[in-house]
């Protein structure tokens, strides 16, 4: 089983005076109890004691289950880095049986683990495939200007042959398109003010070929429109090849075109409009290089989203040494874990039926 064997490769930096408790039992007690609703260390205590019947299935809790805070101090010792690349090696055994892959960066708050006015809220910045919703990878940043240099190190960790890297503005960095086509990727990267010359010069473009050279849009335009419960979204995406009148997109690495955005949203007939602006490395043409652009707002609801609602991450007020990361790590993972089963149903129901249903947990856990 290879959770089992994830788990059991995780060092344990214990004393031995203090291993009344085995460290693979009491990390995949905390994994089952928080696919099953937990959110605490008492209350993984108490699923504990409910369930020991169906742990001993799969571990032998010669001690049986430790107290809430002993469950707590043996999570919160565990190193977080050495936490998420036991479970990376999981992930990527499952990405060896996918094809290219769409890879979308974005920051998250783990609110609940703000402590009074002494701890700042654990930040991570997380890596997702947006095809599988799976969590590759995640690592701490101090504070927005630190998602730079965290997404970057991401990217020279990770396997991004043949992936597009999408992400916001803020990572829309010289450095980052280096690190990605170092990698044998391409990106697809937000334009705003954080790079006003460049900005600048795309507006510019766009505008001096609509004036001098229209007929360049004819193939290289193209326009979504959808809606729901009243509103009406329109996008009309146009693509333009960089050129060397484009100083500063030659700036990024094997930069090949710039795309623009025009969104149009009508709600009960108010209208608001806005445009955007991407730079790529992508020779793709302009309606493949909009699904990349449109899908990267997956993670936000595809992860951000059930984190909070179904996992309730949140309102987890475990703050102290390595507890929230871990936890945090844990929640991805079994997120993986639970998009990965096969059921028609949403994560929620997922979850729901793993804490009912013994077998099912099982399936979710093991295959």
């Amino acid at each position: 089983m290879f959770l089992l064997e994830q788990i059991e490769s995780l060092t344990d930096q214990r004393k031995d005076i203090n291993l009344e408790y085995d460290l693979a039992d009491i990390v995949f007690l905390t994994m089952v109890a928080i696919l099953c609703g937990a959110t605490g260390w008492k209350a993984i205590n108490i699923f504990g004691e409910a369930q020991i019947d169906w742990l001993r299935q799969y571990r032998p809790f010669a001690n049986g289950i430790p107290t809430r805070h002993s469950i707590g101090r043996i999570i919160r010792g565990i190193k977080s880095d050495c936490f998420v690349n036991c479970f990376l090696q999981g992930v990527n055994h499952i990405r060896e049986q996918e094809g290219k892959e769409h890879i979308a960066f974005d920051g998250k708050v783990l609110r609940g683990s703000r402590h009074g006015d002494k701890t700042n809220a654990l930040q991570l910045m997380t890596a997702m495939v947006v095809e599988s919703g799976f969590i590759l990878y995640q690592k701490e940043t101090s504070d927005k200007t630190n998602e730079i240099p965290v997404m970057q190190s991401m990217l020279e960790c990770m396997d991004i042959k043949g992936s597009v890297i999408t992400a916001d503005a803020m990572h829309c960095q010289t450095k980052t398109s280096d690190v990605v086509i170092d990698g044998e990727g391409d990106y697809v990267l937000q334009v705003k003010e954080n790079q006003k010359n460049l900005l600048n010069e795309i507006k510019a473009f766009f505008h001096k070929t609509d004036r001098d050279e229209p007929e360049l849009f004819e193939d290289n335009c193209y326009n979504e429109v959808d809606g729901e419960h009243g509103r009406i979204n329109e996008r009309q995406y146009r693509r333009l090849v960089i050129t060397d009148w484009l100083s500063e997109g030659k700036k990024f690495k094997q930069s090949h075109a710039v795309i623009e955005v025009q969104r149009t949203r009508t709600i009960k007939e108010k209208i608001q409009q806005e445009t955007s602006y991407y730079i790529t490395s992508l020779a793709d043409n302009v309606c493949n290089v909009a699904g990349y652009i449109r899908r990267h707002w997956a993670i936000e609801n595809s992860q951000h989203w059930v984190l909070d609602v179904t996992f309730r991450e949140d309102e987890c007020q475990i703050y102290a040494e390595d507890g929230a990361r871990n936890l945090a790590t844990i929640r991805r993972h079994l997120l993986n874990l639970v998009k990965a089963h096969p059921l028609k149903d949403s994560v929620a129901g997922k979850l729901q039926r793993a804490a009912w249903d013994g077998k099912f947990r099982s399936e979710i856990l093991f295959g």
